[in-house]
This record gives C-alpha cells, structure tokens and sequence, in this order.
C-alpha cells in the first residue's frame, strides 16, 4: 500500500459584503471531486509563487467574478483545514478577506463557480456549503458590527 500524499496549499479568498449585511458566496464547480463539487463557498484560490496573499485576492477575485477589491478590515480571517482527497492528504491555510465590491455585478464563467448569491449569515445553513463557509461568514458578522464596517461601503 501506498503512502498518503501529504501537501500544503495557501489561499486568499474574498467575502464581500453589501450595505445590507449580505455576504457574497459562489457555487462551485468541480465535477471531478463530487465532495467539493455543487457546494457554496467563499470565491478564491491559491496564493500562487511569489505573490502576497492581497495580490492572490485580487486576481483571483478578477478570474472568477470579474469584479475588483476594496478591502474593508485589513487583517483576514485565518482558518485552516486537512482535506482528505482520494490522490492524498492536503492541509490547507485560508485567509479570507472582507471586501467591498461597490456597486460591480459580478459575473460567473461556469468554469470555476456555477453562479453566486448574495445572503444573510442567517441562510448559509440552509445551504450546502464547503467546510468553514459558515466559519468565515460568522466570523466577518462579528467583525462588521465591532468595527461598523458596514458603514465604509460604497
């Protein structure tokens, strides 16, 4: 028998919220893994080489809702995660940023996300979401109240 692959991965990822307390949340797309595959999350993706986890956020934010990021807290909500996988192991560091996105409609390709909702921390559990979802969007509602953060949107 073979021995588990075991691999570290980073991502930046971007929640965004509107004036209302709404949060942003995309439906993914990934046949290949029916684990991961039709379920809500928050948009993002790997911190490639040499990039700082802001200019990840940005370009993936671009990639995957043509939209771009004002940042509404500076520091990201850091979470992390070992995700057990049919080719191995991969213990994965998420840093996820509140963000406004202003008045910009986003836009899904159907490659990466299927489509995107705007909800209230509330819904998300009547969702069938990705690990840690409800983790980050509970987390940003605490942060938005203590810092009044709804009130730097535009």
């Amino acid at each position: 028998m073979a021995a588990d692959s075991h691999k570290m991965a980073q991502g930046s990822l971007g929640l965004p919220v509107n004036k209302n307390g709404e949060f942003l949340i995309t439906l993914r797309n990934e046949p290949q893994h029916p684990e991961t595959h039709n379920k809500w999350q928050v948009a993002g993706g790997g911190i490639e080489f040499g990039e700082t986890p802001e200019q990840a956020l940005a370009r993936e934010m671009q990639e995957e809702l043509s939209v771009s990021v004002r940042l509404l807290y500076p520091q990201p909500i850091a979470k992390t995660r070992v995700w057990r996988l049919n080719n191995g192991s991969y213990h994965i560091l998420l840093l996820c940023y509140l963000v406004d996105i202003g008045i910009q409609t986003p836009k899904v390709d159907g490659e990466e996300n299927l489509e995107y909702r705007w909800i209230k921390p509330a819904d998300i559990h009547v969702l069938e979401y990705l690990p840690l979802t409800d983790d980050f969007i509970f987390e940003a509602e605490t942060l938005i109240k203590r810092h009044n953060l709804l009130a730097k949107i535009s």
